[in-house]
């Protein structure tokens, strides 16, 4: 059962008063970038939803896309996702013939992922539609800004890899 508020004991014994928020998330950069993300990642899962399309293809996609032909493992690295479900949505992409598969000739344990060329053209719809996204996100920074702002999350991410 909740208990009731009194107000009278409300920092009387000098410690910190637990009532009162101290608002250490306001400069807490991991919490606004999460904010930020989470917001942004919502709104375009949001509109990928209008078109029929789930995050999870749509990050393995993107990422090939971006990369070209990699193997399961790149793939887990580069979309953070768990092998099993890079492996799901690879038999599902692959049965849509929107990627293919196949055994590297340099190692048999190894299997390549490429786009087909259906693939590459319906992920490049998927892309304008993100980066239009992007754009809205950053209208009120001037093109310096933006720079800046990326090449700081870049150096972000390069402390984080170097502290792991």
């Amino acid at each position: 059962m909740p208990r009731v508020s009194n107000t009278k004991d409300k920092g009387a014994t000098g410690a910190p008063d637990p009532h009162q928020g101290n608002h250490w998330l306001d400069t807490y950069v991991p919490y606004q970038l999460y904010r930020l993300t989470n917001r942004l990642d919502r709104r375009l899962q949001a509109r990928l939803r209008k078109l029929g399309i789930k995050p999870s293809p749509w990050r393995v996609m993107t990422v090939l896309r971006s990369h070209g032909t990699l193997t399961i493992g790149n793939i887990v690295e580069y979309t953070l996702m768990e092998q099993p479900t890079v492996s799901r949505v690879i038999m599902q992409l692959e049965a849509d013939g929107l990627i293919e598969r196949e055994i590297s000739g340099e190692d048999s344990r190894v299997t390549l992922v490429t786009l087909t060329p259906e693939g590459a053209v319906k992920i490049d719809t998927i892309v304008a539609i993100a980066h239009r996204h992007e754009q809205e996100a950053l209208s009120d920074l001037s093109k310096e800004e933006v720079a800046q702002f990326k090449a700081i999350v870049a150096k972000i991410e390069q402390n984080i890899e170097f502290h792991q």
